[in-house]
């Protein structure tokens, strides 16, 4: 079932309509499509953020309805959101107009079910990736891919290649990117202990080129003084 979103046409651009915009709590939006010239829109930030909370975080086909617009329903997909990158808020969202007949690319999410066999020996199970990019037409597209990761053992990986197949769908990730892995406890901590390591290094290093220039004697020129 198809995620619904109700949204409403909007003529005011530029950057101060637009933080107008976003102070009452909407955000800008714009409709490509493939008859008609990009339509400009506006959202309900809240209702939005809800939607991508409870919708798979948007991926996949959406029905959007454009308030008081004759044949206003579009079935899309949500191409880019921008975001601010301090604030937990959403600057611009572009939907794309989906055709039927047209194969489209979107992410999908994966959902991974089960316990790991390496895990319950004692390892660490490693997330690579959350969602995938496939190709197919609209009425092919997954809601959610599930990955069953119950049979990974100790030091064995899952890769894109080992995902499950549909018909009418291709996987567009390199097939050899791995999705999860179990890694050995004692491995990981020997790469955590390398990571301290070089950043320990690093600080040492620094400290270190601090109290040389500190020995200056005071009053001398730096190169960038004498210049």
């Amino acid at each position: 079932m198809q995620a619904k979103l109700d949204v409403a046409p909007r003529e005011v651009t530029g950057k101060k309509a637009a933080k107008r915009m976003r102070r009452e709590g909407r955000v800008p939006a714009v409709l490509y499509g493939h008859k008609f010239n990009p339509m400009l829109l506006s959202i309900d930030e809240r209702s939005f953020k809800t939607m991508m909370r409870h919708e798979k975080g948007l991926h996949g086909l959406l029905n959007l309805k454009v308030e008081g617009v004759k044949d206003g329903e579009h079935a899309v997909v949500v191409k880019e959101i921008q975001r601010h990158p301090l604030r937990d808020e959403i600057l611009h969202v572009d939907f794309q107009e989906i055709r039927g007949d047209e194969e489209l690319h979107a992410e999908v999410s994966l959902h991974f079910v089960g316990e790991p066999a390496g895990v319950k020996a004692g390892g660490i199970l490693q997330h690579y990736i959350y969602e995938v990019t496939v190709a197919c037409l609209p009425k092919d597209l997954p809601e959610v891919i599930e990955v069953d990761i119950s049979h990974l053992d100790l030091k064995e990986n899952l890769r894109v290649s080992d995902l499950a197949a549909f018909e009418g769908v291709r996987y567009i990730n390199n097939p050899e990117e791995i999705v999860a892995a179990v890694a050995l406890k004692r491995v990981r901590e020997e790469v955590m202990a390398v990571e301290e390591g070089v950043f320990e290094e690093g600080a040492a290093e620094e400290g270190a080129a601090e109290k040389a220039a500190g020995g200056k004697e005071a009053g001398a020129p730096s190169e960038e003084e004498t210049e």
